[in-house]
């Protein structure tokens, strides 16, 4: 099975020569819809199998391309909760590919599901399902949360420190309304989060369609011949 990005890959930045390329790298481009075309035919059946293989290839297309947006308007305070949302998409299509009768609970609001029978199931039941493919994620996952909640990473990345030229007299202090990275690293970071994930949700995404698309394929060319 293929592989979440563990924290270890996350931080190795020797991808990139520069912010500018990293930030080229992070376009979506066609990744996400070259699936969907590789795998789906006009004509072929449909099932609320396919319907969540179709839906997952849009929410992937919308998020990574938000992303990649809000990385060039050095703005974490959206990259941060948007790569997030795009994990948790990932973790829900791993699960949902060892897991397809979940699906079921996904067609109607969480509180429209009948009381006595299948449940959503929490982020945390997701990670831990995702643990044993990626360990790690879980605090890969954590940090991601720390930036989407007010913490932290909300609390100091709009100031700034410089040492002063002055011996004795404290350091320079600055703050900013306007969003931006705190230095080029955080920005690389964040790139090489939505490649990595990019990555995973691309190979998962051909997982469940050989999985679960492919046969209903073979069966559509069977009834044409």
């Amino acid at each position: 099975m293929p592989k979440l990005p563990n924290e270890s890959v996350l931080l190795d930045l020797s991808q990139f020569g520069s912010v500018d390329e990293a930030m080229d790298k992070v376009e979506p481009g066609l990744r996400y819809t070259r699936v969907f075309s590789e795998f789906l035919d006009e004509g072929m059946n449909l099932n609320v199998l396919v319907l969540f293989f179709s839906s997952m290839i849009s929410r992937s297309v919308g998020l990574h391309s938000a992303i990649a947006r809000e990385i060039r308007q050095s703005n974490p305070h959206a990259v941060l909760p948007l790569l997030r949302a795009f994990a948790e998409a990932v973790l829900l299509l791993m699960y949902v590919t060892d897991n397809p009768q979940y699906v079921s609970s996904l067609t109607v609001r969480a509180r429209e599901l009948p009381k006595d029978g299948p449940k959503r199931k929490s982020i945390q039941a997701l990670i831990s399902h995702a643990e044993k493919f990626a360990p790690g994620f879980k605090e890969v996952y954590a940090d991601l949360c720390e930036g989407t909640h007010f913490g932290s990473i909300a609390m100091w990345t709009p100031h700034s420190t410089s040492d002063s030229d002055t011996p004795g007299v404290a350091a320079n202090w600055s703050w900013s309304s306007a969003p931006h990275w705190k230095n080029d690293r955080d920005a690389l970071v964040s790139c090489a989060q939505m490649l990595e994930l990019a990555n995973a949700m691309e190979a998962y995404l051909t997982v469940f369609a050989k999985k679960f698309i492919v046969p209903l394929r073979s069966e559509f060319y069977a009834g044409t011949e």
